[in-house]
């Protein structure tokens, strides 16, 4: 017999903090975007009614929806959601990466974390108001790790 250890498997997120974590960037991009519920409605291909289900976790959001948005919105859309099972969404071809770019994203990422940093803990709500930041660095290191491959 060998000392392999059990491993139980992983437990599941909970099909109402998936929608509720979906809820929740749609909220923050229609806020960050400026947009209505009839922006989000109509780029999940879908109405204003239907944008504004989503937006506040009245409504379980479809496939073909739910890849507009990520089409849409890229990461700032999916990636919270999907963090809950462990992957991320990034783009095939993120774009030209430049030094200078990634530079700046990175900067003013520390930036943020430095000032965040400064009592010595960073909480979730500083790591929350720092997305957008993150979301583009991330972006900009995906971009160059693809010129690099």
């Amino acid at each position: 017999m060998s000392d392999r250890l059990i491993v139980r498997p992983a437990r599941l997120t909970s099909a109402s903090k998936l929608i509720d974590t979906l809820a929740e960037s749609l909220s923050e991009i229609k806020e960050q975007d400026e947009l209505t519920d009839a922006d989000l409605g109509g780029a999940l291909g879908k109405g204003a009614d239907q944008g504004a289900k989503y937006r506040t976790g009245l409504a379980e959001m479809g496939l073909v929806a739910f890849l507009r948005g990520c089409e849409r919105w890229n990461g700032r859309f999916a990636n919270d959601v999907l963090a809950l099972i462990g992957v991320k969404l990034v783009p095939i071809h993120a774009g030209e990466a430049n030094g200078q770019s990634l530079q700046t994203r990175l900067a003013k990422l520390m930036l943020e974390v430095s000032v965040a940093m400064e009592d010595g803990i960073l909480t979730e709500l500083e790591i929350h108001r720092m997305q957008r930041s993150l979301v583009e660095a991330g972006e900009a290191i995906d971009a160059l790790r693809e010129n690099v491959a």
